[in-house]
């Protein structure tokens, strides 16, 4: 189902989109990945808006949102969604980031603690420190104006997708791609080129999860070290787009998770990231 577009005006004049539904709290902000849309969160629009109300966000370059041609950041996006959370007067809501959402999320929450309740990333590797380097930085060449930038990220982002994952995936790629204008696909590569996240995961202090769909050499020893409250979930038989294949493993966690954030966090920071059955002593 299509929802209506709304948007507000930020202080800088960019305009972004938003959409709503539903009703209740704690609110649940979902954000979306690069080069992508609000659109992506149906499944879970339906399955929280009769307990929460869903706002779904087209971050600026993205969607119905302004497109300027400028340096596309996680900081910038992350004052972004806090003009937004403050518009529309939500308490403290949680953020849900889907891939380059989940820098998002987190940049939210280390910026401006006293605005949110809990964050959740999707499939967010880069949330880890160093590995957009070692994935993202062999591309960063080939991701320039007279480079074959599309193509490249065609490549990029295909490597994502798991032999279980609905076969339309990989095949709308190129037709969803050619909806993004070029400069915000150049804009927002570069706008993670340098990025690094120790400074942002050590300023999170809310409960957060980190849901892994299978992306490689993830480092949850470092993740653990720099957020100890991370609570780690990961999907069985589904990859980038797990949103839309496994709605039904991605809103359990969800569900579970904001019913009991500080308790999973207090228990992530007590044991040392893993739940533990407590045997009486005899």
């Amino acid at each position: 189902m299509a929802h209506p577009a709304r948007s507000i005006t930020l202080s800088d004049g960019t305009r972004i989109a938003y959409h709503e539904v539903g009703s209740g709290d704690p609110a649940i902000i979902f954000i979306h990945g690069a080069y992508s849309n609000r659109r992506g969160f149906g499944n879970q629009e339906a399955y929280f808006s009769p307990n929460h109300r869903c706002v779904a966000v087209d971050l600026r370059g993205h969607g119905d949102s302004d497109k300027p041609d400028q340096l596309l950041t996680m900081e910038q996006h992350g004052h972004d969604v806090a003009e937004l959370i403050r518009h529309l007067g939500l308490d403290r809501p949680v953020l849900v980031g889907q891939s380059m959402g989940g820098q998002v999320v987190i940049s939210v929450a280390a910026f401006y603690p006293d605005l949110v309740k809990a964050v959740a990333s999707l499939d967010s590797p880069s949330n880890i420190p160093g590995w957009h380097q070692r994935f993202h930085g062999p591309y960063d060449h080939l991701m320039t104006p007279d480079g074959p930038f599309r193509k490249t990220l065609i490549a990029f982002l295909s490597a994502a997708y798991l032999p279980t994952d609905h076969p339309s995936r990989l095949g709308q790629m190129a037709e969803r791609l050619a909806e993004v204008p070029d400069h915000v696909i150049l804009n927002s590569w570069a706008g993670k080129v340098d990025y690094d996240p120790t400074d942002v995961l050590r300023a999170v202090e809310c409960p957060y999860l980190y849901i892994d769909c299978g992306q490689p050499d993830i480092d949850l020893d470092l993740l653990r070290e720099l957020c100890p409250q991370v609570v780690v979930g990961k999907t069985v038989g589904a990859g980038h787009k797990a949103l839309q294949d496994v709605p039904d493993q991605i809103n359990a966690m969800l569900d579970r998770f904001i019913a009991h954030a500080e308790g999973i966090a207090a228990e992530m920071v007590r044991t040392g990231g893993v739940f533990r059955y407590n045997f009486p002593e005899v």
